[in-house]
């Protein structure tokens, strides 16, 4: 897609909530102690975060004035940004942080009662390097993965006091399971749940780490988001996730080795802006069929970011134990 090649320019091509084996870490970055240099730069851009929206109900135009107030719509019927940011604690020797970043859109259908369906569409994933050596996936697995239909959300309340809870987003990436909330993980180069998912000819899914190697893997993450509407036209929360990976094989024992991780809930949040027009809010929804593709994305992508969403900066002081 021309969207997620203009975005990965600085990585090569989307990168993904992977654990990059150890050896490889160190063996790249020359230090023996394993201290983190200066990383490249992420394919979001890093701006200061801005305030939260904290209930205004009106967005400036280009000339500065206010437009017309945001309405309060009763339902989520629609199509929304939704932004995630993961944060996981890498264990090395000393205890790194790392982001996944992914930018979804997200297509609602609320039910009466205020069950949730929801179609998600990952338009970019972004996984900060760890010892400058960045994970990258490429574009054939992003297509094999998505969308994700979930038929489990909920929102309660009234507007403007409306809460939100996701149903379980679970990605599994080059395995298959009758259960995929419950089951077991492989273990095995025989388990007959992993397959070729990306079509390249190796079981599981494909993965280069940095320059060194390939990788071939599963995975599953699983994630929850809740929170609560900030503004007419905007959700902000918690999310809890949580990543397992199996390791099948590598084209160099040195990609073999994964090292350990934890989740961060404390630093793991989310936000998600509606985007087709309703109540006044931005209208991406440039062919007018009710829905935003990652192309109309792209289209007021980089205002967004300026204007509405912040990027957490790395802090490793949050991943001391």
């Amino acid at each position: 897609m021309e969207f997620l090649s203009s975005f990965a320019k600085r990585s090569g091509s989307p990168s993904i909530p992977l654990t990059i084996p150890l050896t490889i870490l160190c063996l790249l970055s020359g230090m023996s102690a394993c201290q983190p240099p200066s990383p490249p730069m992420s394919q979001f851009e890093e701006i200061e975060s801005n305030p939260s929206m904290g209930g205004e109900d009106t967005r400036a135009g280009s000339d500065g004035q206010d437009q017309t107030p945001l309405a309060f719509q009763e339902r989520l019927d629609g199509a929304w940004l939704h932004y995630s940011q993961i944060s996981t604690c890498v264990d090395i020797g000393s205890s790194l942080e790392q982001y996944n970043r992914s930018l979804y859109t997200v297509q609602v259908t609320q039910s009466e009662h205020g069950g949730l369906l929801e179609r998600w569409e990952a338009c970019e994933i972004d996984l900060s390097p760890v010892i400058s050596v960045r994970a990258q996936v490429p574009e054939a697995l992003r297509q094999s993965v998505y969308p994700i239909e979930t038929d489990a959300g909920l929102v309660i309340g009234l507007p403007p006091s409306q809460r939100y809870a996701s149903a379980a987003l679970i990605e599994l990436w080059g395995v298959e399971m009758e259960n995929p909330l419950l089951d077991p993980m492989p273990k095995d180069t025989d388990d007959e749940r992993l397959y070729d998912m990306d079509l390249d000819g190796e079981v599981g899914v494909t993965l280069r780490i940095g320059d060194a190697c390939l990788a071939y893997m599963a995975q599953r993450r699983v994630t929850h988001y809740h929170g609560v509407f900030t503004a007419p036209d905007t959700i902000e929360g918690e999310a809890l996730s949580i990543t397992e990976q199996y390791i099948i094989d590598a084209s160099s024992p040195l990609c073999k080795t994964a090292y350990q991780t934890r989740s961060n809930p404390n630093r793991s949040v989310f936000k998600r802006l509606r985007i087709d027009g309703r109540g006044g809010a931005i209208n991406l929804d440039l062919d007018d069929d009710g829905s935003v593709s990652c192309d109309e994305l792209s289209i007021g992508r980089n205002e967004l970011f300026i204007e509405r969403l912040a990027i957490i900066e790395l802090d490793h002081s949050n991943c001391q134990r």
